[in-house]
């Protein structure tokens, strides 16, 4: 998944459930209403990265169709925000490998308990059975590796009018879809969320629920359609943004995927400093790509990691855990790739990932 970066430190936050901060208003036809403020940060430290301008609440015209939707890859990111679209009024449907009869979202309510919400929307586990009238938008959430597997999804719910929203790890999110959509329809997005896939069907979601992406016309229509403002945040240097989260997830990733253990690795001092290493030819890459990555941020992301609640976990461990492939190439492979097209050095970061490589085999 795109898990939680600097919104759990990648997939532990103790941030509230509902990331908006700001005065709420009712919508129109029952549609939660928008943020009335222009701009906000998700509340608490640990996302203090997070950042960008809020789309301002539109109101549909009267009588317009609720949006179409296709979501492709319903793990946990994919499944939370195909919860949220639905619950904002879109037509979503759930284009799947493995069927279930329902999607389930589990949160924590406000008495602590469990409180589980079953999603409106139609699950299909062939291309050939989605309507032909064609989507407005297509939320693709599966793992960056997997583009070429979901290719059927996207020949099939890709029109000329649809917006692509890439809900995935890693940088250069557009170049994974070029062969579905030209640029103008595609929409990067980097995912701040803490949830958790537990079946097929079913997502735990703990906290956050937050889409960083490039300020223009597709995004406002996203904060305005789709899912709410609140949940979109506008920036006007999305490549920065990307490598940022990519900076934290190098690290949070791949050492809990290496060890088979939770964030509380981190705690040793000779992982600690293995994470700084990683993280530091990270910020080398970056800022060669022309990226502004904040200050210090490998000091405070380990800070952050070894602070974590007991249990809390990354998406790439959960997929080791579960037997599945990792998402190694995106992470790590980019970071030494795209070193390479500058000429600076990531030994670290090269020596790691075929490691990582080796136990994705054997998935």
């Amino acid at each position: 998944m795109a898990e939680s970066a600097l919104a759990a430190a990648t997939s532990a936050s103790a941030s509230p459930a509902r990331p908006d901060a700001v005065p709420w208003e009712p919508g129109p036809r029952g549609r939660p209403g928008l943020p009335r403020s222009a701009t906000a940060a998700p509340p608490g430290p640990e996302m203090d990265f997070v950042t960008g301008r809020l789309v301002r609440p539109g109101r549909p015209r009267s009588g317009s169709p609720p949006a179409r939707v296709a979501v492709i890859g319903v793990g946990a990111v994919g499944g939370y925000f195909a919860a949220r679209a639905a619950a904002c009024g879109a037509e979503v449907w759930l284009c799947v490998r493995q069927p279930f009869d329902r999607l389930r979202i589990v949160s924590t309510g406000p008495s602590g308990g469990d409180v589980e919400t079953e999603v409106p929307a139609e699950v299909v586990i062939d291309p050939a059975r989605l309507p032909g009238y064609g989507f407005d938008w297509v939320l693709l959430a599966t793992k960056a590796h997997q583009v070429p597997m979901a290719a059927p999804w996207l020949t099939a719910a890709v029109g000329p009018g649809t917006a692509v929203v890439v809900l995935q790890n890693g940088v250069r999110h557009a170049e994974r879809v070029a062969a579905f959509a030209p640029a103008g329809q595609v929409l990067p997005a980097v995912v701040y969320i803490n949830a958790e896939a537990e079946g097929p069907g079913l997502i735990r979601h703990r906290a956050g629920g937050v889409l960083q992406v490039p300020d223009g016309p597709l995004a406002q229509r996203l904060g305005e359609r789709v899912l709410t403002g609140g949940e979109v945040r506008l920036t006007e240097d999305f490549p920065s943004a990307a490598w940022t989260k990519l900076c934290v997830n190098s690290a949070a990733n791949t050492l809990t995927a290496l060890t088979g253990r939770r964030l509380e690795v981190l705690r040793r001092d000779d992982i600690a400093q293995l994470a700084l290493a990683i993280m530091a030819e990270v910020v080398a890459v970056a800022r060669a790509d022309g990226a502004e990555v904040p200050a210090g941020l490998p000091e405070f992301t380990v800070r952050r990691l070894r602070g974590q609640p007991p249990g809390a976990g990354t998406s790439m461990l959960y997929d080791r855990l579960a037997g599945r492939r990792l998402e190694h190439d995106a992470l790590l492979g980019a970071v030494v790739r795209i070193g390479a097209e500058y000429g600076i050095p990531t030994p670290t970061c090269a020596a790691v990932l075929p490691l990582l490589a080796a136990i994705s085999d054997a998935a």
